[in-house]
């Protein structure tokens, strides 16, 4: 009698080890959608925006999400602590057949060259479940920081506006000189008058 309930509780045991993989085995991941997206088209350096995002669960089960995880394209390790990164606490279940959970984070542009990118980069979200495991969102969060101009740098400005001056009055001259000369139009010379010979002088009687 003991010996068969031995057996009856490890079958038990077994049969609930191997009855809950399968369960989770069964959820299709195709039925669960992250959504996520920023408030604008671009951003320059310094600007303060929003990052929304939507899960919506349309399985037959319900899903526990723990949290979301979010890096920015400036995510870098600076000095002794991270930045451009953040997780959101969410420590819930989503209801079946079309529960939803919206939640956003407030992210400042950087003014310094983390924020240089090369046209639209991508955001990373994660959304970490119970059944599913790690889930991204369906479409890429994409977001655009615009490329700051480039300033020349003129040094000694009064030094350099002063040789310019000098140069703009030498050409002013030279071109007045050559102007000068092809629009002059040489004179045409005197015409002689003959003058008659003076009478020689008069002999000495």
């Amino acid at each position: 009698m003991r010996k068969k309930t031995i057996v009856m509780l490890a079958m038990t045991l077994l049969s609930a080890i191997l009855f809950v993989p399968l369960t989770k085995a069964q959820i299709t991941p195709r039925e669960f959608h992250v959504y996520a997206w920023v408030d604008k088209l671009q951003y320059a350096p310094g600007d303060s925006g929003t990052l929304y995002i939507t899960i919506r669960n349309d399985l037959a089960t319900e899903v526990y999400v723990y949290n979301v995880t979010i890096e920015y394209p400036w995510h870098a390790y600076v000095k002794d602590h991270w930045e451009g990164n953040e997780t959101i606490e969410v420590k819930a279940a989503i209801a079946r057949d079309g529960g939803v959970i919206n939640k956003e984070s407030k992210f400042t542009v950087p003014k310094d060259g983390k924020a240089i990118t090369v046209g639209t980069t991508t955001i990373n979200v994660d959304v970490w479940t119970d059944e599913l495991g790690k889930e991204d969102p369906d479409n890429a969060a994409l977001i655009s920081v615009a490329t700051p101009p480039l300033h020349m740098a003129l040094t000694d400005m009064d030094t350099w506006m002063t040789y310019l001056t000098v140069a703009l009055v030498v050409c002013t001259i030279i071109l007045a000189i050559v102007i000068f000369i092809a629009t002059r139009r040489p004179r045409a010379p005197r015409a002689l008058i003959p003058r008659a010979p003076a009478p020689p002088p008069p002999k000495p009687k």
